[in-house]
């Protein structure tokens, strides 16, 4: 287990040495002048672990509002608790806007930390141009690419931003999200070669070419979208770049450096629990992650997913759970109950996860959770069904656990390379692929019985959903597959197919009148 910081490789830096990364709320601003740029790797590098530092405020609010806004996640109102001026409830039933308040909000603050992102890679970039060290042109890379990911997710979320790449503050005008797609495209192409395949196990964390490949496979995957053009009407498709999605993919599985976690090479017991090595506190051993936000089980710096999700009396610690997010029945009905990934749900009777013990709600009864939420707006305590994909650290400090939390991996590499290769017509190919997933989760193997493009499709966005639940891809997979605002999950009121992006939240625009709404807003 990452125990200590001290075990934890690069962890301790790209964590810890950025006093104010620890508040993932804070903006901070640049000190450096031409009299005190970085005069030295090691301190580049320090500079450098703030960009990576801020890659836990990914999941955050950009995490929540993609989740929140899809099947797999909602955070029903209980009582007093959760109602927060009815965000969480406008995220869900996709009413957002840019004064609701999801827009005020969570939008917003999706905005500014995706942003302060690309300015903390900016300001290093700016500081190390004119300094020479061995390794520098590997930290540049490093920098680029990490910039280039939070305009991945700036591109998904809102479609055109300003592309910025120095550190001036100053009002920009924004380009076009066909624009910014080229320009995380260039990014990652560019920075490549000067990346390392792999890092020293102390330097666990940093960026590599895998990461490279595995954020442009996602890029290509989602080219149609991020290429296309959204109106008030919804998306007219752009260019589509299955080729290059199945390149990129390949790139990464036939590299050597990267395999499936399963019960052979995980070393967890019992059976059946190796495909989820990429979740546990020490996932940084993983054979599968390609590129994961650090975290460690110190305070304010550990992964509180489990905070998010448990019954106030499911955990030990100084700091109660907060019992907020859940799951929808459909979705959690929607699992073959042969299927070893059904355990990252906590339904029926429940236990205190730390210590094993029966776990009761507030007013003294055996605690079960309950898939269905009959009224999302006055839902009990122990309604919905809780996802515990990322189980508890044995040496978590309060809310704080080590588990590390992976953007890319490579059973999505599979399923992109399926139906990449499933669009272009080659479904063989893509059975093959599903079925290599499904093969290690299900004992015996249960293959899919697709057989026509037209099914193979519908199976992997299924397969995605049993592979990836609360993993962040969901509201991309359903964008790309048409049934993203025609879903059945929340209330609609109105055919509102423009909400594939999030409005540009209102204080953004009064802060630069260059920005323009995005259509329908």
């Amino acid at each position: 287990m990452k125990t200590r910081i001290a075990t934890a490789g690069v962890l301790a830096l790209l964590a810890l040495a950025v006093p104010a990364c620890t508040d993932l709320t804070e903006v901070p601003q640049s000190a450096i002048t031409p009299e005190n740029f970085y005069r030295n790797a090691d301190e580049a590098l320090g500079g450098l672990a703030s960009v990576y530092a801020q890659l836990r405020s990914t999941n955050d609010e950009y995490y929540n509002i993609s989740e929140i806004s899809t099947d797999e996640m909602i955070v029903p109102t209980r009582g007093q608790d959760w109602y927060d001026n009815g965000k969480w409830l406008d995220i869900h039933r996709q009413t957002f806007t840019a004064n609701s308040p999801a827009g005020l909000d969570n939008i917003n603050s999706a905005w500014t930390s995706l942003f302060t992102g690309v300015a903390r890679a900016n300001v290093v970039l700016n500081g190390i141009e004119a300094t020479s060290f061995t390794g520098k042109a590997s930290m540049v890379a490093e920098a680029r690419v990490l910039r280039a990911l939070y305009y991945y997710m700036l591109m998904d979320a809102f479609g055109g931003v300003p592309i910025v790449t120095d550190p001036a503050i100053a009002q920009r005008p924004q380009n076009t999200r066909a624009e910014v797609f080229a320009f995380i495209e260039t990014e990652l192409k560019e920075s490549r070669p000067d990346l390392p395949a792999t890092w020293a196990a102390n330097m666990n964390g940093r960026v590599t070419q895998g990461a490279v490949d595995a954020i442009l496979a996602s890029l290509y995957l989602n080219a149609e979208v991020f290429t296309g053009t959204v109106t008030a009407a919804g998306l007219t498709k752009g260019t589509q770049h299955w080729q290059d999605a199945v390149t990129a993919a390949n790139a990464v599985i036939n590299s050597g450096h990267y395999a499936l976690s399963t019960d052979a090479n995980s070393g967890c017991t019992p059976a059946g629990c190796g495909w989820r090595k990429s979740f546990t506190a020490d996932n940084n051993t993983s054979p599968e992650v390609i590129f994961a936000v650090k975290y460690v089980a110190v305070t304010d710096i550990g992964l509180n997913f489990l905070m998010r999700a448990l019954h106030y009396n499911q955990y030990s610690g100084s700091e109660a759970p907060w019992n907020g997010f859940s799951t929808l029945a459909d979705t959690y009905n929607a699992f073959d109950p042969a299927d070893q990934r059904t355990q990252i749900f906590l339904a029926g009777p429940q236990i205190n996860l730390a210590t094993g013990q029966p776990a009761f709600d507030r007013q003294g009864n055996p605690l079960v959770f309950d898939p269905n939420i009959p009224d999302v707006t006055a839902a009990t305590e122990g309604q919905g069904v809780r996802i515990d994909k990322w189980p508890v650290d044995p040496a978590h400090v309060a809310r704080n656990n080590g588990n590390d939390y992976a953007w890319f991996r490579l059973g999505e590499m599979y399923l992109i390379r399926a139906e990449a290769n499933n669009e272009l017509g080659n479904t063989a190919l893509a059975i093959a692929d599903i079925n290599l997933i499904r093969s290690r989760v299900f004992s015996p193997a249960k293959p899919t019985t697709a057989l026509t493009q037209a099914q193979v499709r519908t199976a992997i966005l299924n397969e995605r959903l049993f592979e990836m639940t609360a993993e962040g891809k969901r509201r991309m997979d359903l964008i790309r597959f048409g049934q993203f605002t025609s879903g059945t999950w929340y209330a609609k009121t109105t055919n509102t197919p423009f909400r594939i992006l999030f409005p540009i939240p209102q204080t953004q625009i009064e802060t630069n009148p260059l920005l323009v709404q995005n259509p329908g807003y």
